[in-house]
């Protein structure tokens, strides 16, 4: 166990990931309630997941060991204690207001086998999967034009939000938006009660309260963390998670100080490493326009935290200790380009090894320049998966790498 979780970089030969192919809970989005579910516009789910699959088959040509969430999920809720422990907590996450309606949901639920159970919390449970229930208490007969009593889980093809591996060890995010908090239930339970995985060390958990997710994190080194205070990731989170990390082997934590909008959702959907010393940057980035800040640890064990005043370019090359960084612009920093190309998250790619990335096909500018820089891209399909707003660093959650010699 001690060995199969090890992240201790962006771009160290990928040798496991976790995935989840996007099923049925893409066919609960509905246009009324598009705002609420955190999508913009509903994928077509047959290409959708032809599309996963093409990102899934080049992952496993490459040497990668691609696991599935749902696979995972089964076999850490084997024991059927677990199972029935698992309804409680999802029950109490999906904050249900009244007694009666918790009662009938644990009721289905429980009759339900582990994969059936994994499915209901994808499709969310509908007010048409309750409505022979007897006999009925209020919440069953009472109107109302909303379909779900548990919500969907439409954006879980995202895994790294959910949580994300840090050298042997996991956080399981705490999802800021509410409609997301049931997904970081399911991996809590993988860590806790999957043979790979249970025992590992938990640098933060969902239950914490502060919001923090995966994709504003980036593994620099083994000695140095990348975290963006964005709109999904509070300063809270940020201090916890440090104080573990920096006491446990790390060294530094820079924290980027990034708007707090959709636009800037995650620090990845800004800036992705893809060599021992170049990244994929949004012109912004590449401008200094974001504060940055430095966390190390005290003798006395309390934080140290310091406005950096240097260019971002001058921070990460001591951080990484190398003579120089390059920065390749998403669509070269033309404006208008740039801004497509930042929407259809053309710096969030997922390196497979160091100068080899997989990315989205449509982003051809930055994936020419990728090129021209030395870089081996990889394109997949994009047209579906790119309508939930996330690219192939999005939806990959790295387990293990193989260390930086």
């Amino acid at each position: 166990m001690s060995n199969y979780i090890n992240l201790k970089s962006e771009i160290g030969k990928l040798n496991t990931v976790m995935l989840h192919r996007p099923g049925t809970e893409i066919d609960q989005l509905i246009p009324d309630y598009l705002e609420r579910m955190l999508s913009e516009d509903i994928p077509f789910l047959p290409t959708a997941q032809a599309e996963h699959d093409g990102f899934a088959r080049i992952l496993i040509e490459n040497g990668v060991t691609v696991l599935y969430l749902e696979d995972l999920f089964v076999k850490a809720l084997s024991d059927d204690a677990v199972r029935l422990q698992f309804i409680d907590d999802y029950i109490r996450i999906a904050d249900i207001q009244a007694e009666s309606l918790k009662n009938v949901i644990r009721d289905y639920l429980s009759h339900k086998t582990v994969r059936e159970l994994f499915f209901e919390v994808c499709k969310g449970v509908r007010r048409v999967d309750l409505a022979d229930y007897e006999p009925k208490p209020l919440p069953l007969l009472v109107k109302d034009d909303y379909p779900f009593f548990t919500d969907p889980v439409s954006s879980m093809y995202f895994t790294r939000d959910i949580s994300i591996c840090i050298a042997n060890g996991m956080i399981v995010s705490s999802m800021s938006k509410p409609f997301r908090r049931r997904e970081t239930l399911l991996m809590r339970y993988i860590h806790d009660y999957h043979p790979d995985f249970a025992g590992s060390p938990l640098w933060y958990d969902y239950s914490l309260g502060y919001g923090c997710e995966g994709g504003d994190h980036l593994i620099l080194s083994d000695e140095v963390i990348a975290v963006g205070y964005s709109e999904r990731t509070s300063l809270g989170a940020i201090e916890y998670e440090a104080k573990k990390l920096l006491t446990n082997g790390y060294k530094k934590i820079i924290v980027f100080n990034l708007p707090k909008s959709r636009k800037y959702m995650h620090l990845d959907v800004l800036c992705t490493m893809v060599d021992y010393d170049k990244f994929i940057v949004n012109p912004e980035v590449y401008a200094g326009k974001f504060d940055l800040y430095e966390l190390t640890l005290k003798a006395d064990g309390s934080i140290d935290a310091q406005c950096k005043v240097e260019s971002l370019e001058s921070v990460l090359k001591r951080a990484l200790k190398v003579p120089a960084v390059k920065f390749i612009q998403v669509g070269g920093g033309d404006r208008m380009i740039s801004a497509r190309e930042h929407y259809n998250m053309g710096s969030n790619s997922l390196t497979i090894a160091p100068g080899k990335v997989i990315t989205y096909e449509r982003n051809v500018v930055t994936n020419d320049l990728l090129v021209k820089n030395g870089i081996e891209v990889l394109t997949i399909a994009g047209t579906e998966l790119c309508k939930g707003r996330g690219g192939p660093r999005c939806m990959s959650m790295p387990i293990n790498r193989s260390s930086l010699v």
